[in-house]
């Protein structure tokens, strides 16, 4: 992106209103799965187990799918409703209804994991061990199967199903007289790094890819050049809201045109927020003034995302 000090000075050179600045800025796109989450509401559902250390599990892979998701889709943001429901061997698109139904969101995420049993290694001696409990330590390999289902309720009526398989690895420290039982069981509830592992596998399929796009927005070198080089400076480095107002006050200033170049200004703004809503209602109001010659490519811009969004 370009910095404040460059946009600034570029404007300086500009020669008489209305003038046309690019800016080349990351655009979210759909993700690896084809999906496309933004502006979408989600939740996450996992299965409890057969057992009570694959439903820990469960719930821990969830939790970091979650925050996950949000730190891609939210600003990082708590925004991810986390919930559990009945283990089932098969999941029905009637099941994924009803958690749409119960969760209240657009988008259900379903998981379900099955640990396999742990194998161990020898369990060695630490050398320079700071406590009896940790004079030894053995490493364990555990299968994990995965199965996820996702169900977008404004997308297709269909659910998607994705299934995975993984061995994961942990290092558990002991005093040296646990029994192999006993390693086992301290392997499979000491998983919390691994589960997060597991969420970060998941993860990567859904999480938005990103391109670089050429987008221009008007100035003027008038009176109220201020205002229009901030917005370009705030735009530039990504603040797009900021963007908004800076120009906003330039609604109410000039003649018909101006305005309606404010006005597109900010609809593009929202358009890169992601709020295709505003973004066509500022659009509007811009061609209300007059028809700015931007105007058509915003528009098919606005429609392709909308088209993308309900697929």
């Amino acid at each position: 992106m370009k910095s404040a000090g460059i946009v600034a000075a570029a404007l300086l050179l500009a020669a008489c209103s209305p003038q046309v600045y690019p800016l080349h800025l990351d655009v979210r796109q759909p993700s690896s799965s084809g999906m496309n989450l933004s502006g979408k509401s989600i939740s996450i559902v996992y299965m409890d187990g057969t057992n009570a250390v694959d439903s820990l599990f469960d719930r821990q892979a969830a939790s970091s799918l979650a925050r996950k998701l949000e730190a891609d889709y939210f600003g990082g943001q708590e925004a991810v409703g986390l919930y559990r429901t009945p283990s089932a061997d098969s999941v029905s698109l009637e099941l994924m209804h009803s958690l749409v139904m119960e969760t209240g969101d657009d988008v259900v995420f379903l998981l379900s994991t099955h640990l396999g049993e742990p194998a161990l290694e020898s369990n060695r001696e630490v050398a320079g061990a700071h406590s009896v409990d940790s004079a030894y330590v053995c490493p364990v390999s555990i299968p994990v199967k995965t199965r996820l289902q996702v169900y977008d309720s404004m997308g297709q009526d269909v659910v998607t199903h994705y299934s995975g398989s993984a061995v994961l690895h942990a290092r558990v420290y002991n005093n040296g007289a646990i029994t192999d039982e006993g390693l086992r069981s301290l392997a499979l509830r000491s998983l919390d790094k691994q589960a997060e592992d597991v969420a970060g596998r998941i993860s990567s399929r859904f999480v938005s890819e990103w391109k670089t796009e050429s987008f221009s927005f008007y100035y003027f070198d008038d009176s109220n050049a201020t205002a229009w080089i901030s917005g370009l400076e705030w735009a530039a480095a990504g603040r797009f809201s900021k963007a908004v107002d800076a120009w906003a006050p330039l609604l109410k200033r000039g003649n018909l045109q101006k305005r309606a170049c404010a006005a597109y200004n900010i609809a593009q703004a929202f358009y890169l927020m992601e709020d295709l809503e505003m973004a066509s209602l500022w659009l509007d109001e811009a061609e209300k003034w007059e028809n700015v010659s931007l105007s058509p490519g915003l528009r098919k811009r606005i429609a392709g995302r909308l088209e993308k969004l309900q697929k």
